[in-house]
């Protein structure tokens, strides 16, 4: 499992640690350079100056020999005095033999890194050489100890810093690990949103586990809702259903068994109204809006009336549709058959016998207009209010779950339309008016 900690700490120390290696390296390298062109130009002087005080008479060897105090030096540092190939004078712990080639004194001094020597060799008159070298050992010796000296301190610091890294990382985590805790601790009853302290990193990830936990409490609020609504209506049908059946048992007479029966028959099919309206709204609760969802909403209002036909033969009503050969709006086809199939539906059912349903479609600025006008005295704005919630009916005596424009009104609020009544006057009758997005 991938842990943010771990790799924190990873890669901190890793860029801590291989931070401190190039800067060794680094050192290293440039302390040994500046020094080397240091000693070099030392090397050059010391073999001039020595080449000035010799004259044609041999030094004095004892002059140059080395005091038992002073052994350790004389590996670090040598010189030669040669004269004619021959080995005239040589500090302790000098080589016998010359260390750079005595040849051709006409090219004048030369400079030489061989067999771990620095050297520098210096022609003089007479054929003599000054030959003077210094150890390569002796400088990086000097070298190392130096890059010691100074990246000791960084060395001695790395566990300090290891150890406030380590702080740092858990310290910085702990926001993370009480919003995991106060996450573990809650339980199906406890959906309120989450409270900690401000934190930026951690904003979106609190905001979406926020938002997430308002959807589970919205939804289980309609589950709660639907469950109860659904509960109550059915309990109210089946009863109604049980007291049929038994009448229709009870009786002897065959019309009043006939009449019964007819009851019964109108309670199943509201039942079965009640039973499709319902799941129409289950499956309406969780639904949003999707982009680019269009359709005709002409071709659906032309197979809602087919639909709607034999409802509107038995009451021997007629119904028109007038608008232009196509519309289109911003909603899947199913959802536009359901807003024109119920605001058709309520204005067969409770308009009289043989009244004029129409729906007329149009644009007006720049929206989709639906009027579904009836031959009832249409609603006023506290009816709308009243009917447009569940279970809320106009009429008893009109089969019905009360629940067709809780389902209107449901889907105008998520796809952003509008609905509203207009009242009969003397030059229009009453219509439910309706505007929808266009596509």
């Amino acid at each position: 499992m991938f842990s943010i900690r771990r790799f924190l700490m990873t890669a901190l120390v890793s860029v801590i640690l291989g931070g401190g290696v190039l800067l060794g390296w680094g050192t290293y390298h440039t302390l040994y350079h500046e020094l080397d062109e240091q000693y070099d130009a030392e090397l050059v002087q010391s073999t001039r100056l020595l080449a000035s005080f010799w004259d044609d008479d041999a030094p004095d060897p004892r002059v140059a020999r080395l005091e038992p105090s002073e052994q350790r030096y004389q590996r670090y540092f040598v010189y030669q005095l040669w004269r004619d190939g021959e080995l005239v004078m040589g500090s302790d712990g000098a080589p016998r033999e010359p260390l750079l080639p005595l040849t051709d004194p006409g090219l004048g001094g030369r400079y030489r890194e061989v067999g771990g020597w620095h050297a520098y060799a210096l022609p003089l008159s007479g054929r003599r050489w000054v030959v003077v070298a210094e150890s390569d050992r002796a400088r990086r010796s000097l070298v190392t100890n130096t890059a010691v000296t100074v990246l000791a301190p960084y060395v001695l610091s790395v566990p300090v810093i290891l150890l406030l890294v380590w702080l740092a990382v858990r310290w910085g985590l702990r926001p993370l690990t009480r919003l995991a805790r106060s996450v573990s601790v809650r339980d199906a009853n406890n959906l309120t949103p989450l409270r900690h302290r401000p934190v930026r990193e951690l904003a979106p990830l609190t905001e979406a586990i926020n938002t997430l936990l308002a959807r589970l409490v919205d939804t289980l609020e309609r589950e709660k809702r639907f469950t109860a609504d659904a509960a109550h209506e059915l309990r109210t049908l089946l009863m109604a259903l049980r007291l049929h059946a038994d009448n229709a048992a009870q009786l002897d007479d065959p019309q009043e068994v006939a009449a019964s029966l007819a009851q019964l028959s109108r309670a199943v099919d509201r039942a079965g109204r009640t039973v499709e309206q319902l799941m129409q709204l289950s499956r309406l609760d969780p639904q949003r809006a999707a982009a680019g969802d269009r359709c005709d909403l002409v071709a659906v209002a032309r197979d809602c009336i087919t639909l709607i036909a034999p409802l509107a033969e038995q009451r021997r009503q007629t119904v028109a549709l007038e608008g232009p050969p196509h519309l289109w709006v911003a909603m899947p086809a199913e959802v536009a058959d359901m807003l024109i199939r119920n605001l058709l539906d309520n204005a067969c059912r409770y308009s009289p016998e043989g009244a004029a349903v129409g729906v007329r479609i149009a644009e007006a600025e720049g929206q989709a207009r639906v009027e579904v006008s009836d031959g009832g005295p249409g609603l006023t704005a506290e009816q709308q209010r009243r009917f447009t919630g569940r279970f809320s009916r106009g009429r008893q005596d009109v089969p019905g779950a009360g629940l067709g424009l809780s389902i209107v009104d449901r889907i105008l609020s998520i796809y952003g339309g509008a609905l509203r009544f207009r009242l009969r006057d003397e030059d229009r009758p009453a219509a439910a008016v309706m505007t929808l997005p266009r596509g």
